[in-house]
């Protein structure tokens, strides 16, 4: 089955939606914050680091992983950063954290808060540094890290590397959300090879496999008419990487994306 011919398969099979509230407040206004420009181009490594004059903005890893016997594992590590009012201060941005770890047993996860400004959260470009706590996504750039997390029922140390290119998501990184217009930058880094251990309540378990980066930042809530957010990566056998989102309207009908990503080379 091609690429192409995946994505809406996936779609079918998604839960229901939920709503588009919460932490990152997408349904709410966007007055006061930087809006994306089509005309906008990446810099980096600038754009690795936060925007905080936009509202919303995270840095988003999933990997599949497996241990030496072929026993499937997938993490995810994720910090969000959420501005509480315009101007972009440091005291006025909110940090979320979120860990996870799924394997044959089940999925387990942690969360950390903090407050800007006070050195218990944030982000630098170079070095790359992203940080919670003692949770951390850290190298000399974002092409080579190392990812970290833990809570009291599981940890990972991972070590994640690629020679490949970023990839600009849709228009040269303007990244279309809706048929009225909302919009984010957004890239990704598809090509990571990964290796390090997990430790779990049953023991702890070398891993090897491949991750997906995905940087976003925006300002634009959902429109007035949408009702939440699906998404979807898949790294194929033939070494081509597939992403997909859809945003659901009750009246405008569901905005559908999914570029199909070629193999370096």
């Amino acid at each position: 089955m091609s690429a192409k011919a995946l994505l809406p398969l996936l779609f079918c099979f998604m839960p229901s939606l939920a709503i588009a509230q919460g932490f990152a407040q997408l349904g709410q206004t966007s007055e006061g914050y930087a809006l994306p420009d089509p005309a906008t181009r990446f810099t980096f490594p600038d754009d690795h680091g936060s925007h905080p004059e936009f509202r919303i903005e995270w840095w988003y890893v999933t990997a599949n992983l497996k241990d030496a016997e072929g026993t499937d594992y997938g993490i995810q590590w994720t910090l969000f950063r959420n501005a509480l009012s315009p101007g972009g201060k440091p005291e006025e941005q909110a940090w979320m954290g979120h860990a996870a770890v799924s394997t044959p047993a089940g999925h387990l996860f942690a969360e950390r808060l903090a407050r800007g400004g006070i050195g218990q959260a944030g982000v630098t470009a170079e070095p790359f540094e992203a940080f919670i706590d003692e949770w951390r996504m850290a190298g000399p750039d974002l092409a080579t890290v190392s990812v970290t997390a833990q809570s009291h029922e599981f940890r990972y140390d991972l070590e994640l590397s690629s020679d490949a290119p970023f990839v600009p998501q849709g228009e040269d990184g303007y990244s279309v959300k809706s048929f009225v217009g909302q919009a984010s930058h957004y890239y990704s880094q598809p090509f990571y090879t990964v290796t390090g251990t997990l430790s779990l309540p049953e023991g702890e378990v070398h891993v090897s496999g491949r991750a997906w980066l995905d940087r976003e930042w925006y300002s634009q809530p959902l429109s007035s008419d949408q009702t939440g957010w699906d998404w979807v990566s898949l790294h194929l056998s033939d070494g081509e990487k597939l992403m997909g989102y859809r945003r659901p309207a009750r009246a405008e009908g569901t905005y559908v994306f999914g570029p199909c990503i070629a193999a370096p080379g």
